[in-house]
């Protein structure tokens, strides 16, 4: 269905919710417990707990305050927040700080949900809003239902019955990717943690299988190319695969495969940090929120060293690491926060990141975000000032489409090669070809003790006519890193916390320029780019640089 049918069906189908033959469909037995309350596998932050209670919700979408009052009446900075404080999923931060009065607070709030959302409320019964909130609801009942009066608790258990009952109606129109994966998961959940659900839980198995074969790819990624996105998704089956060990349930083999398949996917994707590299929307993750997973890894398998169909490449050599983006952009249905960073790189040595790219904007704003995702956000190649691929833009295109990302490489090719001398990749795209008739050509080298990283970036031209253009080689340095130029200007000396140093080198004349840095998707942090610039020409422009560790210093001018 197309963009603008899409959207007519969902005006006609939120008249048909707010009918009283919809409502009475959804009428049933009220529950009289939750069976069950599944672990819940997010991480969890006493700091976030002490900011909601102050009235401050910092979400997915935006940071508001709501001190005065309850945060469902306030101006929202974007519907994203909106979805995400409906979602109820910041309600796992006061797991860990349960008080009497924490529970009181709790249930003030989701009792104001119920009397003004209950019966139906366009956003706040979105199939994947809905579904997390009862997912959240189901994990946090003992710390929301325990002590409270009788009324409270029968008015919350019959809201999560014809919630239930109405996901049941409606998961397969969740938008396609996560939230349809949540819708998915949360239908299950609601069928093994609710009464009488037997229905819905089979019915949600039969759905939630399509979308695991749909949307988990063979080496375990996630057809969105986001990292945390696949966090996100084994999290929320893993608490599901504990409610159902509760309830002496068999585990679908479905889904303990697209476990066993996913956790690789994650090892391949961290940094020596224990956190994920920066690509496609995705943060660095909570800290130790994907060892929390990786410790229910019954395969314990191997690491693996690429990721074909997803579309990355890791080079580990010595205590060195390189972590490639060598894939074709997500596809334009789940795309809404792919990035144009066709061929960038991360790396890192031991637990220190050194070059980077910039991350994700989640709390800053449609132009932060927006930012964050264009290619010069990215260490690699961008030219004329533009994207290798392009986000939609327009505010009727936005609204029928999304901002998802269009028009990127057709093809990109790479080709690995391992000896004793160290690790090789040899990538290229077509991103560039169509605007200005350049093919980027990359090589990538690590050597076997990790002490050497050099590359080659080629900008090759279709034919003799081809014009000129700007490029520019962009290496985000992370934060922590302090850089000093060389004296020739064509280097640069950077130096980690821990005191190592690794001497950047280039066959150009090379810039220092100020940078930023969003790797937890909330704070911005000043940091320092790299950059080679220059002039495509009619035959093939060549730009090769190293990075190496260094033994001892020279003379350099430090960048304040």
């Amino acid at each position: 269905m197309s963009g603008a049918g899409t959207a007519i069906a969902g005006k006609l189908a939120n008249q048909l919710y707010r009918t009283k033959f919809w409502q009475r469909s959804l009428a049933g037995p009220a529950p009289d417990r939750v069976l069950i309350h599944p672990r819940c596998y997010y991480r969890k932050s006493l700091a976030e707990a002490e900011l909601l209670l102050m009235g401050r919700f910092r979400l997915p979408g935006g940071d508001a305050s709501a001190r005065d009052g309850s945060p469902f009446f306030i101006n929202p900075p974007s519907e994203l927040w909106l979805e995400s404080l409906h979602s109820f999923h910041w309600l796992r931060h006061f797991d860990a700080g349960g008080s009497e009065p924490v529970q009181e607070h709790l249930r003030q709030l989701i009792a104001h949900w119920v009397r003004s959302y209950g019966t139906w409320q366009e956003l706040a019964w979105r199939p994947h809003v809905l579904a997390r909130r009862l997912i959240t609801w189901a994990s946090f009942g003992r710390l929301i239902l325990t002590n409270s009066d009788v009324l409270f608790r029968s008015r919350v258990l019959l809201s999560m019955a014809r919630q239930a009952r109405h996901l049941s109606k409606t998961a397969r129109t969740a938008p396609p990717g996560l939230p349809r994966m949540t819708a998915a998961i949360g239908l299950v959940q609601s069928g093994v943690c609710l009464p009488d659900g037997e229905w819905r839980m089979n019915k949600g198995l039969h759905m939630l299988a399509e979308e695991l074969s749909t949307q988990i790819l063979p080496d375990g990624g996630h057809v969105s190319r986001n990292p945390e996105t696949v966090l996100a998704i084994a999290s929320d089956l893993l608490s599901l695969v504990d409610a159902m060990v509760q309830r002496d349930l068999i585990i679908p083999a479905t889904i303990r495969r697209a476990l066993d398949r996913m956790m690789p996917m994650i090892r391949l994707m961290l940094h020596g940090d224990g956190r994920l590299a920066l690509f496609n929307g995705g943060t660095e993750g909570a800290d130790g929120w994907a060892q929390t997973l990786l410790s229910y890894d019954s395969g314990r398998t191997k690491m693996a060293s690429h990721a074909a169909p997803s579309g990355y490449q890791r080079l580990a050599c010595g205590n060195t690491l390189v972590i490639a983006d060598v894939g074709l952009s997500a596809p334009a249905a789940v795309s809404s926060r792919a990035h144009a960073g066709c061929l960038s790189f991360e790396l890192s040595a031991e637990e220190e990141r050194i070059i980077v790219n910039c991350g994700a904007s989640l709390l800053k704003g449609v132009e932060w975000e927006q930012a964050m995702r264009a290619t010069a956000a990215h260490s690699t190649v961008a030219v004329a000032d533009t994207s290798s691929a392009h986000i939609v833009a327009g505010r009727w295109a936005l609204r029928l489409l999304g901002a998802r990302l269009v028009e990127g490489p057709t093809r990109v090719e790479t080709k690995r090669s391992e000896n004793e001398d160290g690790i090789l990749l040899d990538n290229n795209h077509d991103g560039y070809a169509k605007s200005f008739g350049l093919i980027h050509e990359r090589r990538l080298f690590l050597s076997h003790d990790g002490a050497d990283f050099r590359g080659e970036d080629r900008l090759v031209p279709r034919d003799a006519a081809t014009p000129s253009r700007r490029f520019a080689v962009r290496f985000h340095l992370h934060p922590s890193v302090k850089v000093a130029r060389s004296a020739d200007g064509t280097g640069a000396l950077l130096t980690l916390p821990s005191g190592a140093t690794w001497r950047f080198r280039a066959d150009a004349p090379l810039d220092i320029a100020d940078g930023v840095y969003l790797g937890t998707g909330d704070a911005i942090r000043k940091s320092h780019q790299l950059v080679i610039s220059g002039l495509s020409g009619a035959t093939p422009t060549t730009v090769k640089w190293a990075l190496k560790r260094a033994n001892g210093r020279e003379p350099e001018h430090a960048v304040h």
